[in-house]
């Protein structure tokens, strides 16, 4: 498109008219890439704003039903803790404390045999029993006495620890208990282990008793007239 101007100098000039800028082809591209723009950083802060809610609500979520994980749920479940007792001819007495001492004493002054014992452990029951003896009836203890033997043969002999009698350093003397039979006949060469347990009537703790007198028999199988008297003292120290 044209039009005539007439110039300074009289005469009339024909010039070509500008189009209006929003007529041009570069300005609709310039809207067109702004609206894209535009769009796509909208898009984002809103993709961002979403993000950020949602973290929050997760956080929320969480922090509302979060509990101090349980021993169970992490697997280490506490059993719980045993009780300790002693069992001695199949009744079972709850003890409150025991003590070990280490006795060694060996005697081999008898040539049919050597005898050893190892060790002894005082336990302190937790209440007062009524305990049923092998001869003596029944009467109240606080505490069992038990020896530990290792007997060698040096031929066919008989021995009875488990009938023996026990005395101990407060006075008291019992029988062992009837129950235990891991001794009596052994053979040439053969060698016996076991225990003897023997009640206590006064026990104040487990260091009370401080010695034990021992006092068994045993004799040759070929000759049982040939007795030999066990007769030692343990030393609890």
């Amino acid at each position: 498109m044209s039009k005539k101007i007439k110039g300074e100098d009289g005469k009339v000039y024909e010039v070509k008219a500008k189009k209006p800028f929003y007529k041009k082809v570069w300005f609709w591209i310039l809207v067109v890439l702004v609206i894209v723009i535009f769009g796509a950083v909208n898009s984002g802060s809103s993709s961002k704003s979403s993000s950020s809610s949602k973290s929050d609500t997760t956080k929320s979520v969480s922090k509302a039903t979060a509990h101090k994980t349980t021993a169970s749920e992490k697997g280490n479940v506490v059993a719980k803790k045993a009780s300790k007792s002693i069992t001695v001819e199949y009744d079972k007495y709850q003890i409150s404390g025991s003590k070990t001492f280490i006795a060694n004493y060996t005697d081999s002054s008898w040539p049919s045999a050597t005898v050893t014992a190892n060790k002894v452990i005082i336990y302190k029951l937790s209440k007062p029993y009524k305990y049923d003896s092998a001869n003596d009836g029944k009467f109240p203890i606080q505490g069992f006495a038990r020896i530990y033997y290792a007997i060698k043969a040096n031929q066919d002999i008989s021995i009875y620890p488990t009938q023996g009698t026990y005395v101990y350093s407060n006075g008291e003397q019992h029988e062992a208990d009837a129950g235990e039979s891991w001794d009596g006949d052994i053979s040439n060469g053969a060698t016996k282990t076991g225990y003897v347990t023997v009640p206590i009537k006064t026990l104040p703790n487990v260091s009370s008793i401080t010695t034990i007198r021992c006092q068994f028999t045993a004799n040759p199988q070929s000759d049982m007239s040939s007795e030999k008297d066990y007769d030692f003292t343990i030393n609890l120290k």
